[in-house]
């Protein structure tokens, strides 16, 4: 579909998107891009806190982590509150890359459409990440759906860096915690014990 490069990344999260009737004015990427930084950097601050290495000063971090509790659950109170029982749209595989996006639709979207992606990070902190992209290309993917691409708009470079290193981070804990094969070892005979 796409002649250009490869994609950086193959993450799964939450994903939601809206057709927009015309291509976003320069007011609705700016309004986006307000909206992004916030986001951007709560999201950055919790998962990198939960993707660094421990220290050597395991205790400090024993000592605090009834608080971190306790503010994990004044954080999912305050979603809650916040977001009644709002529900996360489905979790797809979505491949990402700086300028572009690609996923499995189940509908077929329209070449030249242009879109309002939502990607959701958090489990309990349920700001989405908003992109503006334009459908490159849709085709069949032999499984019922629809194989799309999507350029993305541009953001500001800040902006831009903290999305880039959200969706590595994102891959990375998602590549730590995914099932690892036992490595298969072979029978012993007798004798050889």
């Amino acid at each position: 579909m796409s002649d250009r490069g490869r994609f950086l990344s193959r993450i799964v999260v939450p994903m939601a998107w809206d057709r927009l009737p015309d291509a976003p004015t320069a007011e609705a990427h700016a309004a986006l891009h307000a909206a992004n930084a916030g986001v951007l950097a709560f999201l950055l601050r919790t998962i990198e806190a939960e993707a660094t290495p421990r220290t050597a000063d395991e205790r400090m971090i024993d000592a605090l982590a009834p608080l971190h509790a306790k503010l994990d659950m004044i954080i999912e109170l305050l979603g809650r509150v916040r977001y009644g029982d709002a529900l996360l749209p489905s979790a797809r595989e979505i491949e990402f890359a700086l300028d572009r996006i690609g996923w499995i639709s189940p509908e077929p979207l329209a070449p030249a459409a242009w879109l309002r992606l939502r990607l959701y990070f958090h489990p309990t902190f349920l700001e989405p990440v908003m992109l503006h992209g334009r459908v490159a290309g849709c085709a069949p993917d032999g499984d019922g759906g629809y194989r799309v691409e999507a350029d993305l708009a541009s953001m500001p470079e800040d902006q831009d860096a903290a999305l880039a290193r959200l969706a590595f981070l994102a891959h990375r804990r998602q590549q730590a915690n995914a099932p690892r094969s036992r490595p298969i070892t072979p029978a012993l005979k007798r004798g050889d014990i």
